[in-house]
């Protein structure tokens, strides 16, 4: 199995919709429920706009040459990154969030020089956690999302990365 990573492009919009309008997906990430018929093109916008800017790289998680979720890497301060993924359910239990997340982690070091990672996951989100502790995340605090976000009451898990 071959996992890669290359910028999202307008070609994958399509299956970034797919993908994203999933209850496994939205149920797990800060993405809309329901997600927008256009919500693949809306964060399109914005995360071209930023990667222009230089905050934020967002990458297509290509498996043997198929389509199988997004990784971002963000700039959050100077040099410190931010990862935000997620898998689509087909390619779900192969390992392959960890190898995107590596391939994420060594972009993030040497293109973008950043020498620290923080991240967040919902602590019910086992696959997540497991992928972040994998890649060598360590666990940092616990806090419950505040009311009115989408979360709401749920409990949220900090991961650092030095």
């Amino acid at each position: 199995m071959n996992v890669t990573l290359r910028l999202v492009n307008k070609d994958d919009l399509p299956l970034i919709q797919k993908h994203v309008s999933s209850e496994a997906i939205s149920r797990m990430t800060n993405v809309p429920d329901p997600y927008p018929s256009n919500g693949a093109e809306e964060w399109f916008a914005i995360v071209s706009k930023e990667h222009q800017e230089g905050k934020h790289y967002p990458f297509a998680i290509v498996v043997d040459g198929e389509f199988a979720g997004s990784i971002s890497v963000r700039r959050e301060r100077e040099d410190v990154g931010a990862i935000d993924y997620w898998v689509a359910p087909p390619f779900w239990k192969r390992g392959i969030g960890t190898k995107a997340a590596e391939c994420a982690l060594e972009f993030g070091k040497k293109e973008l020089g950043f020498t620290m990672f923080e991240t967040v996951c919902l602590v019910e989100n086992i696959g997540s956690a497991r992928v972040l502790e994998k890649v060598g995340f360590q666990r940092v605090k616990e806090f419950e999302i505040a009311s009115g976000e989408k979360h709401e009451g749920k409990m949220v898990r900090v991961y650092k990365l030095v």
